[in-house]
């Protein structure tokens, strides 16, 4: 395995400790602004790199991917207890379980476009594309309103 992506692998953890969300001093209201918000950037990001992935120009692809990586990372610190509203089923905090290794599938499978990345393995990067949007699907089918 490549050391750029065993860095990576390695480094994934820390980065996502180090942007945590600071959500305990902001109301229902603002913490559902800005869950709206990241499920927007999600959308946006991923819209932007599917066209992308049949491009070869994995540079590009990579700068969406991160983004895409962080935004998914830090949205999935937006559903502390107490923080209910918005369009997220109650289900989420009843079933919390279940909603968290839905996110946690959805932020692996954009690692694993990180790896397709930087492998330049065109095939495997729509795959895993495919499977990211497939585990985006499946939270939502659960667990929107």
């Amino acid at each position: 395995m490549n050391i750029k992506i065993i860095l990576f692998l390695i480094l994934i953890p820390f980065f996502a400790i180090s942007n945590e969300v600071n959500i305990e001093d902001k109301s229902v209201e603002e913490v559902v602004k800005q869950r709206m918000a990241n499920m927007s950037k999600i959308k946006a990001y991923s819209s932007k790199m599917y066209p992308m992935t049949m491009s070869g120009e994995f540079d590009e692809i990579k700068e969406v991917n991160e983004k895409l990586l962080h935004a998914a990372t830090e949205f999935k610190e937006l559903f502390p207890e107490g923080k209910q509203g918005g369009k997220a089923s109650n289900l989420i905090w009843e079933d919390r379980e279940t909603f968290d290794t839905y996110i946690d599938n959805f932020i692996k499978s954009i690692q694993d476009i990180a790896i397709s990345i930087e492998n330049e393995d065109s095939v495997s990067l729509m795959e895993n594309f495919n499977i990211m949007a497939s585990n985006c699907g499946t939270c939502h089918k659960k667990f929107k309103n």
